[in-house]
């Protein structure tokens, strides 16, 4: 049985806002967080199927509604392997940045989008990658309301984002959420803002202590925050379910690219069945973990004989 590395889905969801032009390292938030994205993107375009979505979308798509800058369309790259050159092309071509932050919308969009995409993958992430919070509803306005606390929040936009986290995440659709700029709070003492609400409702929050969204105030966090997040959802796994348990784990032979692996029940080099006492998976551990982890492999193929029911085939699917 030929056992293969993980697939993942990745849409990043942009924030083009006026906001996202001010001054940050060598450019703007958003040139400098284009870059960044660029280059990773063609890094891991290999291992992650990435689409990229922008909001606020053009002024076309606000007709009908009070408030122009206020709506989102659906991705402008669509999610695939190997798209980094269309990724970066988009990323690149400086757009002109204007509207308010229609996240509600944009976070719409991707469930659409991602409700609509039949690719076999199981494993789908939302980056929302964005500079401040919510300032228009779901149906395109801006809030009217106070702000609910000290940080500007808008009560009804960032309800209308939050469920709209809480819709993808139901649908087994995480979403992280990533903050670039100085001037949102980190102080873990401080009342919850909306980013940390969609952080925490998108099933992906950053560990304590802080906020559960991802912050990055200078380049140096923010590239280290992106290579983090997009290491941590390509990294192979180094468990691996059987499609049926071997008639005796003697008979188990794991090979990585030819390699024979030995079982070691100490868990330091080698494989062994977890949990241990079962066979329904085994987990890799020591150097050839580190080499399934770090993409240095091409194959991991396990033999055993069958039981009965798989007619005596080797490796039962």
């Amino acid at each position: 049985m030929r056992l293969n590395a993980k697939d993942v889905d990745l849409l990043i969801v942009l924030d083009a806002s006026e906001s996202m032009g001010i001054s940050f390292g060598p450019g703007t938030r958003y040139s400098v967080l284009a870059k960044l994205l660029s280059n990773l993107v063609d890094a891991y375009q290999s291992r992650i199927h990435f689409g990229l979505a922008q909001f606020p979308g053009p002024d076309a798509l606000c007709l009908g509604q009070a408030v122009t800058g206020c709506c989102a369309g659906p991705p402008l790259v669509e999610v695939a392997l190997g798209d980094g050159a269309a990724m970066q092309g988009l990323l690149n071509s400086s757009p002109l940045l204007a509207g308010n932050t229609p996240t509600a919308s944009a976070l719409g969009r991707a469930l659409e989008y991602y409700s609509g995409l039949s690719d076999g993958v199981t494993d789908r992430y939302v980056l929302l990658a964005t500079d401040g919070l919510p300032s228009c509803t779901l149906s395109g306005q801006l809030s009217s309301n106070p702000p609910a606390n000290a940080d500007g929040g808008f009560p009804n936009a960032c309800e209308d984002a939050v469920a709209q986290v809480q819709a993808l995440w139901s649908q087994g659709i995480n979403v992280l959420v990533l903050s670039v700029g100085a001037e949102l709070t980190d102080d873990p003492a401080g009342p919850p803002d909306c980013l940390d609400q969609m952080a925490q409702a998108g099933g992906m929050p950053k560990s304590p202590p802080g906020p559960g969204y991802y912050s990055a105030a200078s380049l140096e966090s923010l590239e280290t925050t992106i290579e983090y997040i997009f290491g941590g959802l390509a990294r192979s796994s180094c468990q691996f379910a059987l499609g049926s348990a071997p008639t005796s784990p003697a008979e188990v032979s794991v090979e990585l690219d030819g390699q024979k692996m030995p079982r070691d029940q100490n868990h330091e080099d080698g494989w062994d069945f977890d949990p241990p006492g079962a066979m329904g998976s085994i987990r890799i551990f020591g150097q050839y973990c580190d080499r399934i982890q770090h993409f240095q492999y091409s194959a991991i193929v396990v033999s055993y004989s069958c039981p009965l029911q798989c007619a005596g085939e080797i490796g039962c699917p």
